[in-house]
């Protein structure tokens, strides 16, 4: 049997729609320099483009028959709310399956089949065992759009290490420098560029930025509204991730 969680662990905002960094062409994902957004809500996204330019149209995700909609904005900068505890970032392993392992460097959540159907198991880092770094970082931002009408989250997510050096760091910095509430930020993708092995490759990394100033947020400034913090999110167990 299951343990039963406590009613005061229940209940999460929803996930309104997802903002993406790239989008898929028939040989592979191919990074844009501008935000995408996919919602099964349609009237957000009319909005969102209303806002931020481009065409709105169908879109059913992979291995989903669930018709959603999708615009490639013209926007490479959007304003955001950062509400507490809006990032996690995990190692993961991914397949064709779904999610393989989840990891925070030291204990693996990894599926299990037992005689009841599939459960999961928690592992010492299988990554360490083997010697051989076969997981990915997973970055994942949650914010919320102030120009759209409210129906929950909006989720970005972000496999570079990049991401998952800088994202968490700053959106830490900018909470701690506020009382509790929602920070006013601006989400923005920077075009960067590397040089390894005589190839030079061009990406994008997704990055966050304020326009008050440090004195201005511990002051109050850059804050939206004073909400209650919620207890950190529990990461959804292994099967509700489906990569898309």
């Amino acid at each position: 049997m299951k343990p039963i969680k406590p009613l005061n662990e229940l209940g999460r905002t929803p996930e309104q729609g997802r903002i993406r960094l790239g989008v898929k062409t028939e040989r592979a994902m191919k990074s844009l320099d501008t935000f995408r957004f996919t919602s099964p809500d349609e009237p957000a996204i009319q909005q969102i483009a209303n806002i931020y330019g481009g065409e709105v149209q169908r879109w059913t995700p992979p291995r989903s028959k669930q018709e959603q909609w999708e615009v490639i904005t013209e926007a490479s900068e959007i304003r955001v709310y950062l509400p507490p505890h809006s990032i996690d970032v995990w190692y993961e392993e991914w397949s064709g399956g779904g999610c393989q392992r989840r990891c925070d460097g030291v204990t693996a959540e990894v599926p299990l089949k037992t005689p009841d159907g599939m459960d999961i198991d928690t592992v010492p880092c299988p990554c360490v065992a083997e010697d051989s770094m076969v997981c990915a970082p997973y970055t994942r931002l949650r914010v919320v759009l102030p120009e759209v009408r409210f129906g929950g989250i909006w989720r970005m997510e972000s496999k570079g290490w990049n991401a998952a050096n800088e994202l968490p760091g700053m959106a830490g910095m900018m909470e701690s420098m506020q009382a509790i509430g929602l920070a006013e930020c601006r989400l923005l993708l920077e075009k960067r560029t590397s040089i390894s092995g005589g190839k030079t490759r061009h990406f994008v990394v997704p990055r966050l930025t304020m326009d008050a100033s440090p004195e201005e947020i511990m002051a109050g400034g850059g804050q939206a509204t004073a909400w209650e913090a919620p207890s950190p999110p529990t990461p959804p167990a292994l099967p509700q991730y489906v990569e898309a």
